[in-house]
C-alpha cells in the first residue's frame, strides 16, 4: 500500500506543481503580480525493517518571489512620483489661462494703458483719445479679473482633486482591511494566500499613488499601514480621512478627530495640496498686490489732478467706509499714522482767487469713526464746502460761487492783499508742477522797488521747510529784459512770473510748494476723484464717473488748456518700483511672478521625469526578480507533467502487480 501511497502523492505535488505554472502563465501580464513557486518536500514514511522509506512529496506551500527592498523603494518613489506629477500638472493648467506672452495677456494690457496715456500727452485736450485711455484702463482690469476668477476656479478644482482623493483613500484602505481579515483566515486555518496578498500589496501601490505609507508586516500575512504615524489599516480595521478646509487652506484629518491633522507630504495628495495651499495663494497674493498697487499709484497721481471740467461743486466718494477695522488696515495701503494731511484747495469762481485748507488726519481710528471725523473737520475749517456721509461715503458739496479739488500743490495767486504795497501793484504767479519730495516754504522778497520790466530790481527767495530753518537763498536780478508774464525758472520743477505793474521795497510774498497734497492716500481710500476702485484683482474696475465721461479723467494740475502735468507723472509709473513695496516695476514684479511658475513648473517636470525613469527602472528590476517567465513556467510545466505521468505509470505497475499476485493467490 506504500506504493499507492507515494504514487497518490506524487500525483497530488505534480498536479499542484502544474496549477501553479499555469496560474504564472495566465498572470504574465497581470499588475503587481509576483511568481509564485510551490516549495516541494519529502514525506517521511514508517520504519520497516530497520529502515525508514519515504512517502514520495508534497507541495508544503505555495509563495511569492519578491525582493523586499526592491519592493519598498518601489512603494516609496511611486509616491514622489505621483506628488511631482500632481504639482507639475496643475502648475501646467496655471500657465495655460495666464496666456503669456500674448497680446491678450496682462503685461501686454498695461503696456498698452501707458501707451494711451502717452498718446494722450501729445493731445491732452483729445476726447478721442481720452475715451481710448478709459477703454485701455478697463482693458485691464478686465485682466485682472479674468485671472482672479480663474485662480479661484483651479483653487476650486483642486478641492474637487482632493476630495476625490480623500474618498478614494478611503475606499483602498477599506479594502486592504478586507483582505487582510481574508488572508488571515486563510493562513490561521493553515493554507498560504500568495495571490490575495498581491491584490492587497497592488491596492497598496495604488494608495501610495494618492498619499505617503508606511507599510508593517505582522504574522498570518497581515500588514498595518499609516501615514506620517496615523494608522489607515490596522489588521482588519481602516480608519478614514477627511478633507477640511479652513483659513490656513486644505488639510487632512482622521475622520471624527478633531485636531488630529495628518501630514501629507507625498503623492498626488500632496501635490495637490501643495499648490492649492501654497503655491497658489501665493501667485493670487502677487497678483491682488498687482492690481492693488497699479490702483493705487494712478489714484494717488489721479486723485490730486483735474479734469477737463475743472474742480468740483459736488464729490462723491465710491468707496463704503462702514468697518471698524482701523483705515490703515483696510488694505488700500494708506499707512499708520497720527499726523498725516490732506490739502484742499477752495477756488472763488468769480474771483478765481484759491485758497488751501490743511487738515491733519489720524489714519490709526476704524474706518467708520475716520470718516466721520473728516466730515466734521472739513465742515468746522473748511469754508464753503460742505461735508456729509451717505451710507459710509463722503460727500462734498460747494456753496454756490465756490469749487474745491485736491489739485494745486501750490498757491497759484500768492499775493494776498497788502502784500504788493506799490501803486499799480505786480500780480505774481506760480506755475508748473513741484517735483520736490518734501514741503517746502517760499518766501520772496523785493530789495528795491521798481517797475516790472522797466526797472532794474533784485528778488531774494528765502527757502525753508515750514515752521523750520533756512535751508538756503536763492537771488535772482530783473531788468528791463523781462517781458513781464514771462515764466522764470525757480526750482524742483517750478516756475513764477511778475505781471505788468510795480512793487516798493520791502514788498513780498509766499507761497507753500506741497510734495503731496495727501500725504496718506486717503483719497484713493475714500474713492474721491479716482480712476480706478475696488480692492485687489478681484473687483478693480474703472470709477463710473470716468467711465461715463472721459472728460472727468483728472490728467492736469489747472484747468489751463494742454494741462497734462498729472498724465506725464503717470506715464512715469510704468518705469517706476512701485509693485513690491517699491521694490519692482509692475511689468517686472508680473513677470518675476511668471518666471517663478515656469521655473517651479520646469523644476517639478524634471523631478517627475526623474522619478519616472526610477520607478520604471525599479519596475524592471521587480520584474527580474518576480515577473513571470512563460519560457520558464512552460519547462516546469512540463517537468510536472513528466512527474504526473510517471506517478500514473507507478500506480498502474502497482495495481498490475496486485492483480498478478493475487491471481496467484
Amino acid at each position: 500500500m506504500a506504493g499507492f501511497n507515494i504514487g497518490v502523492n506524487a500525483l497530488r505535488a505534480a498536479a499542484q506543481q502544474m496549477q501553479v505554472a499555469s496560474d504564472n502563465v495566465a498572470n504574465a501580464n497581470t499588475e503587481g503580480y509576483h511568481v509564485k513557486r510551490a516549495t516541494v518536500t519529502p514525506i517521511s514514511g514508517p520504519s520497516i525493517g530497520g529502515v525508514r522509506i519515504g512517502l514520495g512529496c508534497t507541495v508544503q506551500d505555495v509563495s511569492r518571489v519578491r525582493d523586499e527592498l526592491i519592493e519598498y523603494a518601489l512603494l516609496m518613489h511611486s509616491q514622489f512620483r505621483a506628488r511631482f506629477g500632481a504639482e507639475a500638472g496643475a502648475l501646467a493648467n496655471l500657465e495655460t489661462f495666464l496666456n503669456e506672452p500674448t497680446d491678450a495677456g496682462l503685461d501686454a494690457q498695461l503696456g498698452k494703458f501707458f501707451e494711451s496715456l502717452a498718446e494722450l500727452a501729445g493731445t491732452p485736450d483729445d476726447m478721442i483719445v481720452r475715451e481710448k485711455v478709459v477703454w485701455s484702463a478697463q482693458a485691464v482690469c478686465d485682466v485682472f479679473n479674468h485671472l482672479d476668477a480663474e485662480f479661484r476656479n483651479i483653487a476650486d478644482s483642486l478641492l474637487n482633486v482632493a476630495g476625490l482623493a480623500v474618498e478614494n483613500i478611503n475606499a483602498l484602505t477599506e479594502r486592504i482591511a478586507e483582505l487582510n481579515l481574508q488572508i488571515k483566515l486563510s493562513e490561521t486555518g493553515g493554507t498560504s494566500a500568495p495571490t490575495l496578498k498581491d491584490v492587497r500589496d497592488q491596492l497598496i501601490t495604488e494608495l501610495s499613488e494618492l498619499v505617503n505609507v508606511t507599510v508593517y508586516e505582522e504574522a498570518y500575512g497581515v500588514v498595518n499601514v499609516s501615514c506620517a504615524g496615523t494608522l489607515l489599516v490596522s489588521g482588519a480595521q481602516n480608519s478614514e480621512l477627511e478633507l477640511v478646509t479652513s483659513d490656513e487652506g486644505m488639510l487632512i484629518r482622521r475622520s471624527g478627530a478633531v485636531g488630529h491633522q495628518v501630514d501629507v507630504c507625498e503623492g498626488s495628495l500632496a501635490g495637490t495640496l501643495q499648490v492649492a495651499n501654497n503655491l497658489l495663494p501665493r501667485y493670487q497674493s502677487i497678483l491682488a498686490d498687482l492690481a492693488d498697487s497699479f490702483r493705487r499709484a494712478i489714484n494717488l497721481v489721479h486723485s490730486t489732478g483735474l479734469g477737463s471740467n475743472g474742480r468740483f461743486d459736488r464729490l462723491e466718494g465710491l468707496n463704503l467706509l462702514t468697518s471698524d477695522t482701523p483705515l490703515c488696515d483696510l488694505g488700500y495701503g494708506v499707512p499708520s499714522g497720527t499726523s498725516e494731511t490732506l490739502v484742499i484747495n477752495v477756488e472763488d469762481e468769480a474771483t478765481g482767487d484759491v485758497t488751501q485748507y490743511e487738515l491733519t488726519l489720524d489714519t490709526t481710528q476704524a474706518a467708520n469713526v475716520f470718516i466721520t471725523s473728516l466730515r466734521d473737520d472739513i465742515n468746522a475749517s473748511v469754508p464753503h464746502v460742505a461735508a456729509s456721509v451717505d451710507n459710509g461715503r463722503l460727500v462734498l458739496q460747494a456753496d454756490d460761487g465756490y469749487a474745491f479739488g485736491f489739485a494745486t500743490p501750490y498757491d497759484p495767486n500768492p499775493a494776498q492783499p497788502g502784500d504788493i504795497t506799490a501803486a499799480s501793484p505786480t500780480s505774481p504767479t506760480i506755475m508748473d508742477a513741484y517735483a520736490g519730495d518734501r514741503d517746502l516754504v517760499y518766501e520772496f522778497s523785493f530789495l528795491n522797488g521798481g517797475e516790472i520790466g522797466v526797472d532794474t530790481m533784485t528778488v531774494q527767495i528765502d527757502v525753508r521747510e515750514p515752521s523750520g530753518p533756512l535751508l538756503r537763498t536763492l537771488t535772482h536780478t530783473i531788468d528791463e529784459t523781462y517781458d513781464p508774464g514771462a515764466a522764470l525758472e525757480l526750482e524742483n520743477g517750478l516756475k513764477y512770473s511778475l505781471g505788468a505793474g510795480n512793487v516798493a521795497a520791502a514788498d513780498g510774498f509766499s507761497f507753500t510748494a506741497r510734495a503731496s497734497m495727501d500725504t496718506a492716500g486717503v483719497l484713493d481710500a475714500l474713492g474721491l476723484n479716482v480712476l480706478f476702485t475696488g480692492l485687489s484683482a478681484a473687483s478693480i474696475r474703472v470709477a463710473d464717473p470716468v467711465r461715463q465721461d472721459p472728460a472727468n479723467l483728472a490728467i492736469g494740475i489747472s484747468e489751463a488748456p494742454g494741462d497734462n502735468h498729472r498724465l506725464l507723472e503717470m506715464i512715469e509709473l510704468e518705469s517706476a518700483e512701485i509693485a513690491a513695496s517699491g521694490s519692482a516695476t509692475l511689468h517686472d514684479y508680473y513677470r518675476i511672478m511668471l518666471g517663478e511658475i515656469a521655473t517651479t513648473r520646469n523644476t517639478r517636470d524634471l523631478q517627475y521625469q526623474t522619478e519616472d525613469q526610477l520607478v520604471n527602472d525599479l519596475k524592471n528590476q521587480r520584474d527580474a526578480v518576480s515577473g513571470v517567465s512563460v519560457d520558464e513556467e512552460m519547462i516546469n510545466l512540463m517537468a510536472a507533467s513528466t512527474i504526473y505521468q510517471g506517478a500514473l505509470r507507478l500506480i498502474k505497475a502497482i495495481d498490475d502487480s496486485l492483480d498478478d499476485l493475487a491471481t496467484l493467490v
